[in-house]
């Protein structure tokens, strides 16, 4: 069963920080302490990105380098994928086109018209769709537009703020529904404190959702495997 991970920006103008992203998903507790730096990446899943908001190249290349950095702590390397945004390009993005199955998961980044012509309001950042099943869950978004309006409280840049929602929404993937805790990366509310943690590149996974995640990663090997083997 799947659930809908969705992220808002809310506007307080009397505040000198005046969005504040939150996730509309029950949360849970905070989970243990963060995962230990230098954990050596044993698994990995690829990531398939498609970006349709034209974001450019240098901004993405280090949003993927900020976000494959807090996998990495947890003991997943991410491989980022270029996508075709259109039945014209297919030809030039090979990798894509293998059936990677449950190795694979897709992040589509959306421009603000994208996210209207779906139904998303002004105030969402983001959404996954996470799902109890292990191994299955495969969606994610993420606003540009959004992640641009953030950076405009200059605490942390645009590639920053992109990064760390990249890393979250996958990781709702990963870990499956209700996978809130009250502090790091998977935390619910993003405000002032969470960009200024954020620019120092100091919030991970917990312990416990980093084991959680290398479990999924390692069932998804295990679906991966099995149907190469049939």
């Amino acid at each position: 069963m799947k659930q809908l991970c969705v992220c808002r920006l809310s506007c307080r103008s009397t505040r000198p920080l005046s969005l504040m992203m939150l996730l509309a998903v029950p949360s849970v507790g905070y989970a243990g302490a963060q995962a230990p730096a230098g954990v050596e990446p044993s698994l990995g899943i690829k990531v398939r990105v498609y970006n349709y908001a034209n974001a450019s190249h240098p901004t993405l290349a280090k949003a993927e380098e900020e976000a494959s950095r807090i996998f990495r702590v947890a003991g997943v390397e991410l491989e980022w994928l270029d996508c075709p945004t259109s039945h014209a390009e297919e030809e030039k993005y090979s990798a894509c086109a293998p059936p990677l199955g449950a190795m694979a998961v897709d992040l589509r980044i959306l421009p603000s018209s994208m996210a209207a012509r779906i139904g998303s309001s002004g105030e969402q950042l983001g959404f996954a769709l996470p799902s109890s099943r292990r191994g299955s869950a495969t969606a994610a978004w993420v606003y540009y537009d959004r992640a641009e309006q953030l950076a405009g409280s200059d605490i942390a840049s645009c590639d920053q703020i992109l990064g760390h929602a990249m890393a979250h929404e996958i990781g709702h993937l990963l870990l499956g529904p209700d996978s809130h805790s009250h502090g790091g990366i998977m935390r619910a509310n993003w405000d002032r404190k969470f960009l200024q943690e954020a620019s120092r590149g100091q919030l991970l996974f917990t312990r416990d959702q980093a084991r959680l995640i290398r479990a999924d990663v390692q069932e998804r090997l295990t679906i991966f495997e099995a149907g190469v083997t049939r």
